[in-house]
This record gives structure tokens, sequence and C-alpha cells, in this order.
């Protein structure tokens, strides 16, 4: 019999939030290596209605033999009162019915703590800790259908790891915990102390108990055996890498006009204002037409694109944004590129995983971030990638130096970047996960 995995991943499509790529493809690998998986996650209609982050066209990268069970959750971001959902009681004597709340708030306080519905319910800081108790509810109904072998927990939410580590004691199994960013550690300053005690001590049992630890870089895993050096032998590298589908073929020599472009979704922390500013400056320099092209969703929530959008500078200094780009058209995207683009804020622990299909494109690019930064280390690897500091300057000669480079460039030289980039293709990139949880277990050839 097949092992069966339970993977708890709060965004997995249709969400659309940055970590959704790792995860569709984790689901894929472990079906690949001969699992049944089953992942937890929440509704459609929280991405929807609360966050307003949603990508329904992710729907379709979730493999048919996959079981999603869906654990609803709320920030409580939404919803008005409705008259009509009230009590004929509360309705018609509503100051009576807010005094007899309030009197009975303490009771209604420790229920919530019993029955895990109130955020004291767990020793930990986190504003998805009242997902934790229905998560280990539901993965009790699904191994009472069907035994669970292993879990593995995607953060963030980081709520996600206490509900694998509760749902293992209870079925007796081993779980595993997959960082994408830090949690008691800032990602962008490194600093170790970035939590409250009680959350530190809670990812101290965590981990402790945890089969194994993965981190997209060196640089996480490295400060992490740092802050919990009892730990250390659990923590392991696993990078983000690329997907197949979303490489081009290989470039030959550009002409005319140029074509830049940044693909991913826009935030604030990317060092966007002196990328635009570099474009403004050398902008005289570059072919007539040529164009600096921007696609992607503008923040990770509704209610940031238009604060986001005032950032964009007009389409007559040569900017363009295209708007989101759809998971099956990024290839599309970057071939019509001359020249990718890729702005990262942060220090060591932060790579991009836009930097894994930059190198692996085949065309010229440009990676900005500080030199220690954790995209800039990696395209040092790469035969065609400029790294710069984030300012405008150093970015306008960056920008200039790759436009050469994308004029004399041969396909010979594209396909060389491209071939020594396939290490970090998903397949390869995930698997020593698989290993990892698979040599806890034994194969699923000697199961």
């Amino acid at each position: 019999m097949k092992p069966h995995l339970v993977y708890i991943a709060f965004w997995y499509p249709p969400s659309r939030a940055s970590g959704v790529y790792r995860s569709i493809a984790t689901v894929n690998e472990f079906l690949a290596a001969g699992w049944d998986v089953t992942v937890v996650t929440t509704t459609s209609d929280f991405f929807q209605d609360e966050i307003g982050s949603i990508d329904t066209s992710l729907l379709a990268y979730v493999p048919d033999d996959v079981a999603v069970v869906r654990v609803p959750f709320t920030l409580g971001l939404v919803g008005q009162l409705d008259i009509r959902s009230m009590s004929r009681f509360s309705a018609t004597f509503p100051t009576l019915w807010a005094a007899m709340r309030r009197k009975l708030t303490p009771l209604r306080s420790l229920w919530g703590v019993l029955d895990g519905s109130s955020t004291e319910a767990h020793q930990m800081t986190d504003n998805y800790v009242t997902w934790i108790d229905p998560v280990v509810k539901v993965g009790l109904r699904i191994n009472s259908g069907r035994s669970v072998d292993h879990i593995l927990a995607t953060g963030n939410p980081y709520s996600s790891f206490e509900a694998s580590r509760l749902l293992a004691g209870l079925l007796g199994v081993g779980f595993s915990v997959d960082y994408r960013d830090p949690w008691t550690i800032d990602v962008f300053t490194g600093r170790l102390d970035n939590a409250d005690r009680k959350t530190t001590e809670a990812e101290r049992c965590i981990i402790q108990e945890a089969d194994a630890c993965f981190h997209v870089n060196h640089a996480i895993a490295d400060a992490y055996r740092q802050k919990f050096p009892d730990t250390a032998a659990k923590h392991h590298v696993v990078y983000n890498g690329y997907d197949t589908e979303s490489i081009p073929p290989a470039s030959g020599p550009s002409s005319g006009p140029l074509r830049f472009g940044i693909l991913g979704t826009l935030n604030d922390r990317w060092p966007i204002e002196p990328l635009f500013k570099a474009w403004s400056d050398i902008r005289p320099s570059l072919p007539a037409g040529s164009e600096l092209i921007l696609g992607g969703h503008l923040g990770y929530f509704a209610r940031s694109e238009d604060l986001l959008e005032a950032y964009l500078p007009d389409e007559s200094t040569g900017f363009r944004y295209v708007g989101p780009i759809a998971k099956a058209d990024v290839a599309d995207f970057y071939s019509a590129l001359d020249v990718v683009v890729v702005p990262v804020p942060g220090g060591p622990m932060v790579t991009s995983g836009k930097v894994f299909e930059a190198m692996a494109s085949g065309k010229p690019f440009v990676c900005i971030q500080s030199e220690q930064g954790g995209a800039r280390t990696l395209a040092k690897h790469s035969l065609l990638a400029i790294g710069t500091e984030p300012e405008s300057r150093s970015i306008g000669a960056a920008l200039l130096e790759a436009a050469k480079m994308a004029e004399n460039l041969d396909e010979e030289t594209s396909e060389r970047a491209r071939s020594e980039s396939t290490k970090y293709e998903r397949h390869r990139a995930l698997s020593p996960m698989i290993r990892l949880v698979e040599d806890r277990l034994g194969s699923p050839m000697e199961r």
C-alpha cells in the first residue's frame, strides 16, 4: 500500500500567495514518488472575501488524485451585522442582550480556550491560532478513513506547524515542517529575537519534536542552527527552484528596441523607486522604443492595489504594466523579453523564487539586491547575471551592461546558461525533502 501524507498548507490554490507554487510542486513530487496525498487547506471564501487574493486558474494545477480538505477560517475582516441573522430576543432588546453578553464574557472566554476557538488557546502569538484545533480534528477524521504515515506542514502561517505537531502526537506518526521565511527570526535583518518568548518556546518545541525542518536557503538554515543548536542536524536546505514549463527557449542576439521585464507580485519592499529612477536616466541611451515591462499583481491583497499603482511611472516614460501573468503564460512573458530584471529586498536570508527562473531563462538578467543578499549570491553562479546594489546609478549601469549583453548574445551561450541552471529545476530542488521523509519511513517500494 502507498504511504499516506497529510500536507497542511494554508496557502494552496486558489490562493495566489507567494509560496503557492512551492506547495503545488511539493504535492506533485510526493505523488510522483509513490505517495497518496491529502492536502489540508482553507476555503476559497477566505481568499476571495477576506483578503481578495485569489487566482482560480491555479486550481488546474491540483491533480485529480489529490484529496483536498478545506477547513474554514476567518480573520474577522468582513461581514456586517445583519439583523436577519439575530435572534428575536437580541433584535428586540439589543441593550439588554449586550449587557447579558458582557456578563457571560468570562465563561465564553473559558469555553473558547477549551474548544480552541480563542486566541488564548495556544501559547504562541499568531493571527491564525484558531485554525489549529479545527485542523487537528480534521486530521483525526482523515486518519480514521485512511491511516496517515507522515505529516508535512508549510508556513506561513506557522500555526500550521503547531497543528502538525499536535496531530502527529495524537496519531503517533512523524511530522516535518517546511519554512519559506523564518518564523521567529527577522528575514530582513537576521535578528534572532524577532518574537515574544512564548512564541519562541513554541517554535523550539515544534523543532525538537519534528523529524526535519526545511529551509529555502543556507542563511536561514544556519540562523536556525545558531538559535537552536541542539536541533542543528534537523535543518536542511531545499531551494525553491523553477518549473520547467515557465522557461522559454534559448535566445539569440537582440536587435531594435529592447524589452526589459520584471515578473512577480510588486510589494513595498522591492527596490522599485531606484529602479524607476535608473530607467528614466538611461532610457535616452537605449534604442528608440525600448520598454520596461512589469507583469504580475500589485501586492498580495486587493486593498494594496491602488496604493502600489501610485508608484508606477507613466507609460510616456517607456514603462508598461501588463497586469497579472497566468502561470501557463510565464514562459511566453519571458520569451518576449531581452533582459530580465529581478528586484529583491533584504539580505542573505532573502532568495526570490524569480531568480531561479531568471537563471534558467537563458537571457541576461539584472539582480537588484545588496551584495550579500541571498538572490545575489545565487546569481553569481550564472553566466548571464549582473548584480547591482539597490541604488539608481548602479542599477542604471547594470541595465546598460545587460543591454549590450543582449545585443551580443549567441544561442550557444544562452543554452549553456540554461543547462547550468537545471540543478535548480523544481523536481531536483525538492528531491532532498522527499528523500529525507522517506528515509524515516522507508521508501514506497519497501513498504
